[in-house]
């Protein structure tokens, strides 16, 4: 029973709670937000075409590889699900039925390989069910479910390591998967040399170090072909320009003050984004306050339960102070990306032995028992307009796309890229293998467009640097369809 709990509780929790809050199921789902827009597409394509679809970008900058065609976050998430979403189908809802299955298989990874005691399964189990932000982005499309499965996962490879040290299988296991993360998300980097720490633990000083140095370059090499696949923007990521040298230290410092800044103000963050805050302050607190009580004890930081605490404790350390550096700290940002690494901490602390690491985790759960009103109210509030929507937006759209705007194999990338000036939801009725190439700063964009389509509004349409040669096609409220004369994509003589 508990190994179920831990498999099927958040999967059953979420569907639960949709039709609760809004009598729907989860088939009523559709993408919301910019980011579940441009995820959910990517994949639709990815599952049409492949790596032959057309272009997601800003303002039409192409990632320097050429090889995929995917957006500012890369080509990982999409690839993954989009392998899945080729052998299921691609539906509208598809995403959260992959989020459901991926944090299930997690729980029942974590239940089995973790050889954790009933009372600590049954106790997993109760923090998985009350993670809040694990449950309030399960039902979304955004990256964080996927994040928060490979957390449970790689939580169950460090404690099965720590447990079972030399295991072969494991260490292959969880290098393989860790690389996968850090390639969909480069925070996941953090965890390559404490990975390294946990394989090489036992051994010498000496082989630790070459064995840390080892991780911290493969993290390297990893950043590196994540920039090369990724679609640049006029802002960019903060982080690759640092990484890049194209800032100075100032530019961190004032990211850091302004970051700092952040954390200590309320005002502009939701009860749950401040509860997670005060959360992995505490636990950072505690557990580090426990390491050095181990080891003054124990004189041996590589003992449990000290190597379990001190490892989960300096994954949420560090990537807390990258983000504070290397990051800029808006609203939900920690809320998504710190959640993940608060329950990979948690749970590799509730896999220690002794009585003290299990108080810790269940101090935890008893703030998130607490806050089951808060959490609700919020699931609600902030799913709504997921699951009850007005369908006519996409109707018109999928008219005014049909007969104009279609994939065509064997073409030129841009002549299967429509330029939107407007992202509205509806947008997941453009067809798939049509690339979504967003232009927030139409006077950035190299002239001519080089995408075949344009949907663009009166003013878009008067900031670019040039005239526009194009053929109108249809209207919509939020713009006008084109077609880009000047892309020289003719009509494909096989009518394909």
């Amino acid at each position: 029973m508990a190994v179920l709990f831990c498999t099927s509780g958040v999967p059953l929790l979420t569907l639960a709670l949709v039709h609760w809050a809004y009598g729907v199921q989860i088939s009523a789902y559709h993408p919301l937000i910019n980011d579940e827009v441009a995820y959910w597409h990517q994949v639709s394509t990815f599952t049409h075409a492949g790596f032959s679809g057309g272009y997601y970008t800003l303002e039409e900058a192409t990632n320097p590889s050429g090889f995929t065609p995917f957006g500012p976050h890369g080509p990982g998430f999409i690839v993954l699900y989009g392998l899945v979403g080729s052998i299921a189908d691609w539906h509208r809802h598809s995403v959260v039925i992959l989020n459901l299955i991926a944090l299930g298989c997690a729980g029942w990874i974590w239940a089995t390989c973790a050889r954790l005691t009933l009372t600590r399964l049954w106790l997993s189990a109760a923090l998985l069910c009350t993670f809040w932000a694990t449950l309030y982005w399960a039902a979304t499309g955004m990256q964080e479910s996927f994040h928060h499965a490979g957390a449970i996962v790689m939580a169950a490879l460090f404690a099965r390591m720590l447990s079972t040290p030399g295991s072969k299988p494991t260490a292959i296991a969880g290098s393989i998967i860790l690389v996968a993360l850090a390639i969909t998300r480069p925070t996941w980097l953090i965890l390559m040399p404490l990975w390294a720490v946990a394989l090489l633990r036992h051994s010498s000083f000496r082989r630790l170090c070459v064995g840390v140095a080892a991780a911290l370059a493969v993290a390297a090499l990893v950043l590196v072909l994540y920039s090369k696949m990724t679609a640049p923007f006029s802002t960019g990521f903060f982080f690759l320009k640092v990484m890049s040298f194209s800032v100075g230290i100032q530019s961190v410092i004032d990211n850091l003050t302004f970051n700092v800044n952040r954390t200590l103000s309320v005002s502009d963050y939701r009860p749950l984004e401040i509860l997670l805050r005060v959360q992995y302050w505490t636990f950072l607190v505690v557990v580090f306050a426990l390491v050095m009580r181990e080891v003054w004890k124990r004189s041996n930081w590589r003992s449990a339960p000290a190597i379990h605490l001190a490892l989960g404790g300096s994954a949420m350390v560090t990537a807390l102070g990258l983000m504070l550096l290397l990051y800029t700290l808006t609203n939900q940002a920690e809320f998504r990306v710190l959640s993940a690494f608060l329950l990979f901490g948690a749970l590799v602390t509730l896999a220690a032995p002794g009585r003290t690491p299990a108080i810790v985790v269940a101090l935890l759960l008893v703030s998130n028992i607490a806050t089951i009103r808060t959490f609700v109210d919020e699931f609600e509030a902030g799913h709504r307009d997921h699951f009850i929507w007005d369908r006519r937006g996409v109707f018109e759209l999928d008219d005014a796309l049909s007969g104009h705007v279609a994939y065509h194999t064997n073409r030129p990338r841009w002549c299967n890229t429509l330029l939107t000036a407007q992202y509205p939801p509806y947008l997941i009725a453009v067809p798939p293998g049509i690339g979504l190439s967003v232009v927030r700063e139409p006077d950035r964009v190299a002239m001519p467009p080089r995408s075949r389509y344009l949907l663009l509004d009166p003013p878009s349409l008067t900031e670019f640097k040039a005239p526009l040669n194009v053929k109108a096609m249809a209207t919509l409220p939020y713009g006008t369809l084109y077609e880009n004369l000047d892309a020289h994509c003719e009509p494909d003589p096989r009518g394909k």
